[in-house]
């Protein structure tokens, strides 16, 4: 698996993220109170609920309750791991730890408060002590998945032949679980063995895995394989949990673009130059679109800004087959140079822009001049018919190796 894709993943999940850990039934019986039955059946339902304040406003009202209830039975470890849980959903990490040791201290064989308290571990970067956990709860309820598939998870950092051992795991358990799946296929893309890497993709879900790295590096996956149903799904689920993430709204353009989404496409991109107007992008341009015609593989930036004496719009990077198998990359651009526009007739004020081609020798073809800039559907199209061969250069400038 690539070390990117697993730095992403273990990357600090956001507070969606902690909400994501689903509770399972345990080994050992654990006593609860009619109240504490009743205050976390309230806390799992706002949990997974769609409305995306539930969760804040049941913490608000279960932990004076839970506090209350601590006060006055303080031996009661189940009312200690509930409270923990509002705790952790809150962000009050160090009062969190505190209250899952305190349950754990009072019933040390509960699998499931060993599994809360190393998904806590987790999300708040102590990778050893998660892994301590966790492997504490798959040892307590040993044919529970999602104890071998967060251990897993937990184990990329540490080391990858155990995290395969603790996916398979998981899988052995329930065939369909989507995290361990979602890992091993991503590991098994890596090793180049496409069919059963989506073979494992397939059974993931937009809600699991739940962290959002992941399933951006999912919708990577089928958006390389060309599948942009299920490539957009995730990239907008990873968006949900990353609303101001640029690099994933630029992912939401391309599969759109790709889908002939085109009103979700322009939103999408009007949420990516808002942000880019807040100083919250750190790139001059981003992937628009990625596309194939015939034999060119096509990647187009755009620029977010007409900047300097050789300012450009859009830029085609185009990849054909080569002798020898050796690819051919040349791109086109629509530009708004300086020089060109100050060779602009007397009166006119809108800038004029061209269509140029820049081959791997420095050649340089120019194919159409536009006063005013041409929107995106239009200079896309004149791209393609240039890599159809349609159009022709009005002049350009060759490159003459002796």
């Amino acid at each position: 698996m690539p070390r990117s894709l697993v730095c992403l993943a273990l990357l600090t999940l956001s507070v969606a993220c902690r909400t994501a850990a689903p509770v399972a039934p345990d080994a050992v019986q654990v006593v609860r109170t009619p109240a504490a039955t009743e205050w976390e059946k309230q806390l799992d339902a706002a949990r997974f609920s769609s409305d995306t304040t539930a969760l804040q406003q049941a913490c608000a009202r279960l932990q004076p309750r839970l506090e209350a209830a601590i006060q006055k039975d303080s031996e009661d470890a189940h009312l200690h791991y509930l409270l923990g849980r509002v705790y952790f959903y809150g962000e009050r990490d160090a009062e969190a730890g505190q209250e899952f040791d305190k349950a754990l201290a009072l019933a040390p064989d509960v699998a499931e408060y060993h599994y809360l308290k190393g998904y806590f571990l987790r999300v708040t970067r102590n990778v050893g002590g998660a892994i301590a956990e966790l492997t504490r709860a798959a040892e307590l309820s040993p044919r529970t998945a999602k104890y071998q598939a967060v251990l897993g998870e937990a184990l990329l950092a540490k080391n990858e032949d155990e995290a395969r051992s603790a996916f398979m795991q998981a899988l052995s358990i329930e065939p369909d679980n989507a995290l361990a799946s979602a890992y091993l296929g991503l590991m098994l893309l890596d090793e180049g063995k496409e069919a059963e890497a989506f073979q494992r993709l397939a059974k993931t879900t937009t809600q699991e895995p739940s962290n959002p790295m992941t399933q951006y590096n999912i919708g990577q996956a089928f958006q390389n394989h060309g599948d942009h149903e299920r490539a957009l799904a995730h990239f907008q689920a990873a968006a949900q949990a990353m609303p101001e993430d640029w690099r994933t709204l630029a992912k939401l353009v391309q599969e759109h673009e790709a889908l002939k989404q085109l009103k979700e496409r322009d939103a999408a991109r009007a949420k990516l130059v808002k942000l880019n107007d807040e100083g919250k992008v750190d790139s001059p341009f981003f992937v628009r679109e990625q596309f194939q015609e015939g034999t060119a593989k096509v990647m187009v930036a755009e620029h977010f800004k007409l900047e300097g004496d050789w300012a450009v719009r859009y830029v085609f990077y185009v990849e054909t087959p080569g002798t020898n198998g050796t690819p051919v990359r040349w791109r086109l651009s629509l530009g708004s140079y300086a020089f060109t526009n100050e060779l602009r007739p007397p009166g006119v004020t809108e800038r004029t822009f061209h269509f140029d081609g820049y081959e791997e020798d420095d050649s340089h073809l120019t194919f159409a001049f536009f006063r005013g800039e041409p929107s995106y559907e239009d200079t896309r199209e004149l791209a393609v018919a240039i890599l159809r061969g349609e159009v022709k250069p009005v002049s350009g400038t060759r490159v003459n190796r002796e």
